[in-house]
């Protein structure tokens, strides 16, 4: 499928266009207005019920009667209409369509059944379709505003290098607000629609390989194909082009399919955030910051120590604060070279840390803040520039707009303003961003630019596995029933079928007493006994776990009372389950899963009891290579515990780290079925002892509902 015929057509068709004046015009006729509007130069049809003249174009009833085959068709005729319109297209060569009409899954079963027909018709010839119900998209920089939402009926934001996919078309004219106020150029809005047959992931592609575009804005509801828009992610890394993202939530079959412990910790943004962070996307907290962060990492590129210079040492404070706070950067303070070519600017009581507050001194001399900012600007301890400004006198807000312009091309280091004076000193800011220099008003928005940067800018200098080798194809999760879970008997012989090893144990079906003592004597003295009952995955709670049981004795009064507790609980009891007693330093818990949207992950955390209370956890997108999975249990709040905190012994991180490694590789091999893993607790041992699987609980994905 290319899109190059949709996003950039040299002819256009309209099938479904009023032929009335009206003050507010919408559907195929808002599109055609809007391309005329916006200096759409190539040929344009219009296809309507019976033949008009529109804005001086003869229509035609049916596409059959064009001497040519249109690039691009947009279809706004009612539902029910629509198939046989494409179809008809589709027979004439057609293979590019924006259809604006609704009515399709958004409005329910019939309607869902309509758009899979739709679907499959136009994937059958390996065409290319936005929507249905989409507003459409605008291609800034060639001036095709094939859009139906009437933000654009006045102007449109400049062209620049920010492309923007929505998957919300009034959304999108909210930021195609903000891209024009803030002075963020655009290089096309992309409204997706219901993505019946063209989606996100194939527009991501698009401007991945679009030489417009430097960096990719996308406001995410739902992704549909995860391993696609991994594969158009990885493109967008190769092509050096940072993805900023805001996402919207986790999608209801995520909260259905979460299994056991796992499912509950991994959360409703768990998947997202560790994709986010193993794709080197730039997750937008805001979505006031989804653009102006954009445009940032697209052109000023990380900074990783910033030199902060301020009219206002509170306001400064602010700025750094929220900057020591992100991790992002450092703030080291300047050298003494520098401070020596500011003294005679600045008073002495004034701090000379960083941030650096000059107050009003300098603009005593017409080039004493230039003075100032061109010796922050040599300074070799930074690689960034921030001027931190409260409202300023506008002929001093000037001064501060040429100096910040000479330097930046001067030294080539990323300057920018920070300053909530969008008001006041509004035609300064305005003729900075036209200038390309990173202006914000918000404190919050520019350390998400700067965290942002760093993030895109540490996955370019060590861009994880699954950015180095994608995922393994095979491994979409299946939606369609509820987790089964298997008794842990089950659960550790299909896993030791796969390589997982696990202490010495034996299963011993039902009651059977003497069976049960022999199998101890096989294991050996202490050993550890778990009831197994049907459905039953936290044995502890119900008093059905006995660990260190010392002899035979002791071992017939345990089974005496867990058998009471199975029945006092009306549980059905499937045997019970001898393992060799290990001595763990500290529990931790693995699991794996399949996230509805990003496919499997690997989970870290806190185990044993401390699991749910403590929700000390770390995840993953698979695959992960052993230096990732290392730096995942480091992430944790337990890796202290398990480094020997305040005299305690070290524990064996090495073996833990070798056991979480292959049970990140065996998702592949789990089967169609799979729905989930976990190993809750796993013990540590100091240092060369080892690490041990105490407890095993497999998920498989039940029938259909």
């Amino acid at each position: 499928m290319s899109l190059k015929k949709l996003i950039d057509p040299a002819s256009v068709a309209i099938v479904g266009v009023s032929t009335k004046k009206a003050a507010f015009q919408v559907g195929g006729r808002a599109i055609f207005d809007h391309l005329r509007l916006h200096g759409y130069d190539q040929r344009i049809d219009l296809v309507t019920r019976e033949k008009a003249v529109i804005d001086g174009i003869e229509t035609v009833t049916s596409l059959r009667e064009l001497s040519h085959v249109p690039d691009c068709v947009v279809i706004s005729v009612p539902a029910d209409d629509v198939y046989t319109a494409v179809e008809e297209a589709l027979g004439l060569g057609v293979r590019a369509f924006v259809v604006v009409t609704g009515g399709f899954s958004e409005s329910g079963e019939e309607g869902a059944a309509k758009q899979a027909r739709l679907a499959a018709l136009v994937r059958s010839h390996g065409a290319a379709m936005l929507g249905p119900n989409t507003t459409g998209f605008v291609n800034l920089g060639r001036r095709v505003a094939l859009s139906s939402t009437s933000r654009i009926t006045s102007s449109l934001p400049r062209p620049g290098v920010v492309g923007l996919v929505v998957q919300s078309g009034a959304l999108g004219s909210a930021l195609m607000e903000e891209a024009e106020r803030a002075g963020i150029g655009l290089s096309h809005v992309i409204s997706t629609g219901n993505e019946a047959a063209t989606g996100l992931a194939d527009f991501v592609q698009f401007l991945a390989d679009d030489p417009a575009t430097r960096a990719i804005a996308l406001y995410v509801e739902g992704i549909r194909e995860s391993g696609r828009l991994l594969a158009a992610a990885r493109s967008a890394h190769a092509a050096g082009k940072p993805v900023a993202l805001y996402k919207a939530g986790r999608s209801e079959a995520g909260r259905r399919t979460a299994a056991g412990h796992t499912g509950a910790l991994v959360g409703e943004r768990g998947a997202y955030e560790a994709a986010a962070r193993q794709l080197g996307w730039v997750d937008v907290a805001a979505i006031e910051d989804l653009l102006p962060v954009a445009q940032y990492v697209a052109t000023a590129g990380a900074t990783r120590s910033l030199g902060i210079l301020t009219v206002s040492g509170g306001y400064g404070g602010c700025v750094a604060d929220a900057l020591e706070s992100s991790g992002a950067v450092s703030l080291p303070a300047p050298g003494e070279a520098t401070v020596a070519r500011m003294r005679a600017d600045i008073p002495a009581f004034l701090s000379t840390r960083n941030p650096v507050d000059i107050a009003g001194t300098p603009f005593r001399r017409p080039e004493g803040f230039a003075t100032c900012l061109d010796a922050f600007a040599d300074d070799p301890a930074f690689d960034g520039i921030a001027v931190a400004n409260t409202p300023i006198v506008p002929p001093w807000a000037e001064n501060v707009a040429d100096a910040m312009l000479a330097a930046g091309r001067r030294t080539g280091k990323p300057i920018s303003l920070v300053s909530p004076s969008e008001i006041f000193n509004g035609a300064t800011l305005g003729r900075l961003r036209r200038e390309g220099v990173p202006v914000f008003t918000r404190i919050d928005t520019f350390v998400a630019a700067v965290t942002g940067a760093a993030a895109a800018d540490a996955a370019r200098r060590a861009p994880s596995r699954l950015l180095r080798e994608g995922r393994p194809e095979g491994q979409e999760p299946r939606l369609d029933g509820a987790p089964v879970t298997l008794s842990e008997a089950a659960s550790k012989e299909l896993l030791k079928a796969r390589g997982l090893a696990f202490p010495r144990e034996a299963f011993v079906p039902g009651a059977d007493s003497a069976a049960i003592l022999a199998a101890a004597r096989e294991v050996g003295y202490p050993v550890t006994l778990k009831a197994m009952a049907a459905g039953v995955v936290h044995k502890s709670e119900l008093g059905l776990v006995a660990v260190a049981v010392p002899d035979a004795a002791a071992l017939q009064a345990r089974i005496a009372a867990m058998l009471d507790s199975i029945e006092t609980h009306a549980l059905t009891l499937e045997g019970f389950l001898l393992a060799e007693t290990v001595r763990p330093q500290a529990e931790v818990i693995l699991g794996l899963g399949l996230d509805p949207e990003f496919g499997p992950t690997l989970t870290f955390g806190a185990g044993g009891i401390y699991t749910e209370i403590m929700r000390d956890v770390a995840v993953r997108m698979l695959p992960l290579d052993r230096q990732e999975v290392a730096a995942m249990i480091r992430s944790c709040r337990i890796a202290a515990l398990l480094d020997g905190a305040r005299g305690r012994p070290a524990l064996d991180v090495e073996a833990l780290t070798d056991l979480a490694a292959a049970v990140a590789d065996l998702a592949p091999g789990l089967g169609d079925d799979f729905a989930g893993l976990e190993l809750n607790p796993v013990g540590v041992g100091r240092a060369g002892e080892g690490a041990w699987i105490l407890d095993a609980t497999v998920f498989r994905m039940g029938a259909p509902s």
